[in-house]
C-alpha cells in the first residue's frame, strides 16, 4: 500500500519545537545531577515536568491526545528502575514531537506513581501543598479523582498525573486559596454515591437599593420578600440530611443574614444521637455585605457541622439596563475546598458564566460549585464554561440558579445544571425546578 505523505510542518511550528526541545535538555541536564532523590526532589521534579509539558508546542500536545495509555504505561516502565534508585535520568535528542509525548508521559507517570506508592513513608499534609517559591499547590488526589478513566483522546491537562493535581497559585492576577475540610464522611470517596441539594424558594423576590454614582445607576440588595423561607429551609435541611447529600447550595442573593444562621444553627444544632451524616459542606447562597472597603457578594462556605471554613467574594459584578450595575468591589481571589472526596472550586454567578473573562477556566478542580442568579442566557453562559472545563479537566459543575425576578413564567423556581457530563447537552428552558428542594445524583 503507497504511504500517503506526512504533513509538511510550517517552519515556525519547527523552531518553537526546537526552542521547547533545548529548554528540555537544559531541564533534563538539571534533573540528571540529582542523587537519592526523596520526595520534596521528585515533587519538585514533577512540578518542573509538568510546567516543561504545558508549555509545549502544539505539536506535542496533540501527540499525547493521540497515545493509548497502553503506550504511556510501556513508556513508564522504562524509567520504573532509575525513579525507584533516585535518579531522575531522561532525555530529547532529535525525537518526533510524538516520541517527545511519549518520554516526557512515561516520565511524569512515573514519578507520580511513586509518590502516591510511597505516601506512608512521604506523607504530604496540606501544610504542605503550597510551594510558594514554585508558584503553585501540590495536592495529592483521592475521591472523585479516582473515577476519571485515563483513555486515548484526552488531552494532558485530563490524563497526565493520576495520583497528584498540580494548581497555579495564581491565576489571571487572583491568588489561588486552598482550604483542607477533610471529614469521615461514607459517601465522599465514592462520587457514584455522591447527592447533590439544590434549594429554592417560593415566590421570593428580592429588595434592591438603588444609587448614583458616576452619572450611573447602582444597586445592591437589602432584603427579600419571601413569606415562607423560614419554613422551606426546615424541609430542606431534613431532606437533605436524609438523602445524605455531600453538598447543599441555596442561590445567590437569596439568604439574608439572619436566614443564613437560621440555617447554620439548623445543622449545628442537631441531635448527637441523630445517626445521619452531616454533609460536607454547605453554601447558603451569598449576601450584599460590608467589608471595610466596601461592599462585597459574599457567599460564606460552611462545613455539615456548621463551622464556617471558607469566605468568597464575587469578582465580576452583574449589570442591566434596568437595575444597573451592582454596586460591589471585587474579590480578590479564587477559593478551592479540598473535601475527602474531591477539590471544589467556588464561583458566584457572573464569575462563572462569563465566558471570555472567567479564571475558573484554568482551575484544575473536580467540582464548581455555583450559586446564581440570572436567566436562561445566564444558565446558558454557565453551560458554555461548564463544557470548556470538563472538556478541558473532567470537572463537573452545580449550578443552584434563582430567576431574575420574582418567578419564571413556566413555573420554575429555578434552574439547576445538575454536575452533567456533557453540560450542553439539555436546553436550559429543561434544567428548571419546580421545587423547593431536590438532590442530584453525580451522573456516570
Amino acid at each position: 500500500m503507497k504511504r500517503l505523505p506526512r504533513p509538511v510542518d510550517s517552519q515556525t511550528e519547527d523552531a518553537a519545537f526546537d526552542t521547547w526541545k533545548e529548554a528540555a535538555r537544559q531541564l533534563s541536564r538539571r534533573q540528571a545531577s540529582i542523587r537519592n532523590a526523596g520526595r520534596d526532589e521528585l515533587r519538585h521534579a514533577l512540578i518542573d515536568l509538568d510546567a516543561l509539558f504545558h508549555k509545549a508546542p502544539g505539536s506535542v500536545g496533540k501527540a499525547y491526545r493521540n497515545l493509548t495509555e497502553k503506550r504511556i504505561e510501556t513508556a513508564r516502565e522504562i524509567f520504573t528502575e532509575a525513579i525507584g534508585d533516585g535518579r531522575i535520568l531522561w532525555s530529547l535528542t532529535d525525537q518526533t514531537p510524538e516520541l517527545s509525548a511519549v518520554t516526557l508521559g512515561g516520565l511524569i507517570r512515573e514519578i507520580d506513581r511513586v509518590l502516591a506508592e510511597r505516601r506512608s513513608q512521604w506523607p504530604i499534609a496540606p501544610s504542605h501543598w503550597h510551594l510558594e517559591k514554585l508558584g503553585c499547590w501540590f495536592i495529592p488526589r483521592q475521591g472523585v479523582s479516582a473515577l476519571r478513566t485515563a483513555r486515548r483522546g484526552q488531552a494532558y491537562s485530563k490524563r497526565g498525573m493520576l495520583f497528584h493535581r498540580i494548581l497555579p497559585d495564581v491565576i489571571q492576577g487572583y491568588p489561588v486559596h486552598v482550604v483542607d475540610n477533610r471529614t469521615l464522611h461514607s459517601k465522599a470517596a465514592d462520587a457514584r454515591k455522591w447527592r447533590m441539594g439544590a434549594c429554592l424558594f417560593e415566590a421570593l423576590e428580592p429588595v434592591p437599593e438603588f444609587s448614583v454614582i458616576d452619572d450611573e445607576k447602582r444597586f445592591i440588595v437589602i432584603g427579600i420578600k419571601a413569606s415562607s423561607a423560614e419554613g422551606t429551609i426546615s424541609t430542606q435541611i431534613t431532606d437533605a440530611l436524609r438523602e445524605n447529600c455531600i453538598a447543599i447550595v441555596w442561590p445567590e442573593l437569596t439568604v439574608p443574614p439572619d436566614l443564613r444562621e437560621k440555617i447554620v444553627r439548623l445543622v449545628r444544632d442537631r441531635d448527637v444521637m441523630d445517626e445521619l451524616e452531616a454533609p460536607e459542606l454547605l453554601i447558603p447562597g451569598t449576601w450584599h455585605e460590608t467589608n471595610g472597603q466596601g461592599i462585597v457578594n459574599r457567599a460564606r462556605i460552611y462545613d455539615g457541622y456548621g463551622e464556617e471554613r471558607l469566605v468568597y467574594d464575587k469578582i465580576a459584578p452583574y449589570g442591566d439596563d434596568d437595575w444597573g450595575t451592582e454596586n460591589i468591589i471585587a474579590g480578590r481571589r479564587i477559593c478551592v475546598l479540598a473535601t475527602e472526596g474531591a477539590l471544589i472550586g467556588i464561583a458566584v454567578c457572573l464569575d462563572f458564566c462569563d465566558v471570555g473573562s472567567s479564571p475558573f477556566g484554568s482551575l484544575d478542580v473536580d467540582v464548581m460549585l455555583v450559586p446564581s442568579m440570572g436567566n436562561d442566557r445566564t444558565m446558558q453562559g454557565h453551560q458554555t464554561t461548564a463544557t470548556q472545563v470538563e472538556v478541558k479537566f473532567g470537572t463537573r459543575s452545580f449550578v443552584v440558579q434563582h430567576p431574575t425576578g420574582a418567578s419564571s413564567k413556566d413555573g420554575r423556581l429555578g434552574t439547576i445544571l445538575p454536575l452533567l457530563k456533557e453540560p450542553n447537552s439539555v436546553p436550559a428552558a429543561s434544567l428548571g425546578q419546580k421545587t423547593v428542594w431536590k438532590g442530584y445524583d453525580w451522573p456516570v
